[in-house]
């Protein structure tokens, strides 16, 4: 009898779980839940109802009637989901955190304003597309952080007003809240304004060839506006490619936007990244020399007054709090040598050319500070000195937002070592061309700033630090990418990790049920027209890396010497360990610039060698290669070495897909020490060097 029952209960169980969601089915993940007894059914036209002590937002009701769920709203109070917006209880309350109660009569959703009961309906449509019945819970959710964000470059390649509305409505599924559009670079200005109408006319369109492949390094001839032009679309007749924002096309966004509770934040970038402006404004060069074309001159005034008029037509269309103004990869070369640099650096008592740049960024942001609002910039813009009002965005690895929050900055963490979603997330060989090499989905879910903020800060640390850290966000750079479905095929469902880590606390986070969510997200996604990296085919890493190899040089030296500099130690280049498909491996693979190269191995005694080979990484759209000519030598004393014949390797020298690379053949030497050498300048291109391989 008793086994009976038993049997009947799991069935029951099983019978629920097939087609019921619930709590666990969300991304990002809840803060907390308790599972209640039976279920609740949803169907596409539900009612709602909302019961609020303010206003009723009819933008909200407007959501509602138009989502995935297609709710009508009901005539008195009794619906299928009811909104009690407002009157919070006690405390400190988020106005982003809602509860939500699933009982067998119907949804009820509580939350202290607009917002928490927007993303709480965000958290009922995820319940029910894994299955109309729901399972009875009590969810009481809020975000860790108050700032999740991903960043669009609409420089680089320009993907228009529809697929920026399109990726919006994704992002408000996954609860983030701010869009920041990198709106200005050397490829393009992107926005139309009355005071600089000129940027538009003659720096958003360029030669197609340029687009077409941008990482070939071809020069850009930058050409006027087409007559057929329509703005917030993207203009390509195969000679002529480009597009921009009208104010109007923003004005949509920012409200499109708002609707879904994102918060649209514009980048003007400056001093540097400005090869658009200096081709409308050569005026704005520095005198002298010229070393580098994309930063304006810091000792003229006429750039200031122009950032100055844009700075100001931009935050009266983008009622953001925040404006960033870049900030970031400002050469300095042109400042050297420019005389009207060296003039104002000695009028003003200035000791260096960081402290032109220090100027600069505290100009523009005093403009900001006087309309109310906030500078933002990337971590170079601390480079000189900064006033404690700006904020940071850390993209160079995590060691820019270390220091900017112990200088009580605050900070938005967005490093290249785990949210630069240009780089390619899985096996290279496999993927589209990306800017950099492998950053799989899991290595950005890993990641969680504060517990590497506190284990960098050490023990004693002082705790309140972690108030500067306001958020995370992922960053899509658009030079490898100009079709808008390679966009979105980099971003998803890379962006559900970022979205989760911005929500979650990281004591929450799994990464084993975060992949089965994600699965099931990116189906229901693609379903709706994404185009989304297929996570069920993933390759994963390098097999050949993950298990030592047999080596004769276990317990061996090695030393590397490049032109011009003493040898260092290379002992990373014999341990064993081939690598794996990141060249931001330091581990695994050193880059090495355009000189020769000499890699040292003393294997301690003098050994029986029957082979001798060296893997390098091998990427066109990054311009590192397979050197040409390598040469081995092996000694018995360490003074007189001899060559050994290994055939050199002759590649396609247009090639394009991702190689690992190996170099070597059998031999039959009897040696103590092992000598590579190479010289990768006499064809200027990087290499970079990975195992030393001696059997």
């Amino acid at each position: 009898m008793r086994k009976s029952f038993i049997v009947a209960l799991l069935f029951a169980a099983l019978s629920v779980s097939a087609n019921a969601g619930g709590p666990e089915n969300i991304i990002p993940k809840v803060a907390s839940y308790e599972m209640g007894k039976g279920s609740y059914v949803l169907e596409k036209g539900a009612t709602f109802a909302i019961v609020t002590s303010s206003t009723a937002d009819q933008a909200f009701e407007n959501y509602l009637a138009g989502s995935e769920l297609a709710l009508k709203k009901a005539p008195g109070k009794k619906a299928d989901i009811i909104f009690k917006i407002g009157n919070p209880k006690s405390g400190k309350v988020s106005p982003e955190s809602y509860d939500i109660v699933v009982g067998k009569k119907d949804i009820t959703v509580k939350a202290p304003g607009i917002a928490g009961a927007f993303y709480a309906f965000q958290s009922i449509v995820q319940m029910y597309l894994a299955g109309p019945e729901i399972q009875a819970c009590h969810i009481a959710d809020a975000p860790h952080f108050g700032y999740r964000g991903l960043m669009f470059d609409n420089s680089r390649h320009f993907y228009g007003k529809d697929f920026i509305l399109k990726q919006l409505d994704l992002m408000a599924l996954l609860k983030m809240n701010r869009l920041h559009m990198h709106l200005t670079d050397n490829e393009g200005w992107r926005i139309a304004l009355d005071c600089a109408p000129e940027m538009t006319a003659k720096g958003a369109f360029g030669e197609s060839i340029f687009y077409n492949d941008m990482m070939s390094r071809r020069s850009l001839s930058f050409a006027a506006t087409p007559k057929a032009y329509v703005s917030g679309t993207v203009y390509d007749d195969g000679k002529i490619y480009g597009g921009y924002f009208s104010k109007d096309d923003i004005r949509e966004i920012i409200a499109y936007a708002a609707d879904r509770q994102i918060v649209v934040i514009p980048e003007i970038e400056l001093p540097g990244h400005n090869k658009a402006l200096l081709a409308v404004h050569p005026e704005f060069f520095c005198d002298g020399e010229h070393k580098v074309d994309n930063v304006f001159c810091a000792g003229l005034e006429g750039p200031l007054e122009f950032f100055s008029k844009v700075l100001e037509e931009v935050m009266d269309l983008f009622p953001s709090d925040y404006i960033h103004i870049g900030g970031d990869e400002a050469s300095k070369a042109n400042w050297v040598l420019c005389s009207r640099c060296r003039e104002l650096m000695a009028k003003e008592g200035l000791g260096s050319e960081l402290e032109l740049q220090s100027r600069i960024i505290r100009k523009m942001e005093k403009i900001i500070n006087a309309r109310g609002k906030h500078l933002i910039g990337w971590d170079e813009i601390l480079e000189g000195g900064l006033s404690e009002n700006a904020t940071v965005m850390s993209w160079r690895g995590t060691g820019g937002g270390l220091k900017s929050i112990r200088m009580h900055h605050d900070v938005i963490m967005s490093p290249n070592t785990y949210y630069y979603l240009d780089y390619s997330q899985d096996a290279p060989w496999k993927e589209p061309v990306a800017f950099n090499t492998y950053l799989p989905l899991k290595a950005v879910y890993d990641y969680n700033p504060e517990d590497e903020i506190i284990r960098l800060c050490g023990a004693d640390a002082d705790p309140s630090l972690l108030n500067h850290l306001l958020g995370v966000q992922g960053n899509l750079w658009g030079e490898c990418i100009k079709d808008p479905s390679h966009y979105e095929y980099m971003l998803y469902p890379r962006a559900f990790a970022v979205a989760e880590t911005g929500w979650t606390p990281s004591d929450r986070k799994d990464y084993p049920s975060f992949r089965e969510n994600a699965l099931a997200l990116s189906k229901y996604v693609a379903s709706k027209g994404y185009k989304v990296f297929d996570l069920s085919s993933e390759y994963g890493q390098r097999p050949e890396s993950l298990v030592k190899i047999p080596c004769l040089t276990g317990s061996a030296k090695a030393t590397l010497r490049i032109a011009g500099s003493e040898k260092v130690d290379a002992s990373i280049h014999i341990d064993g360990y081939l690598g794996g498909w990141s060249s931001k491996d330091e581990n695994a693979w050193r880059r090495l610039r355009r000189k020769e190269v000499v890699l040292d191995v003393d294997l301690g005694s003098v050994m029986d060698i029957h082979y001798l080979g060296v893997e390098f990484l091998d990427y066109g759209p990054r311009h590192f290669r397979t050197p040409q000519d390598t040469e081995f030598f092996v000694s018995e004393d360490g003074v007189n070495y001899k060559p050994v014949s290994v055939p050199q390797t002759r590649l396609d020298p247009h090639r394009k897909t991702f190689l690992i690379v190996t170099v070597g053949a059998t031999v039959c030497e009897k040696a103590r020490f092992v000598r590579l050498r190479y010289n990768s300048g006499s064809y200027k291109v990087d290499s970079f060097l990975g195992e030393f391989i001696v059997n």
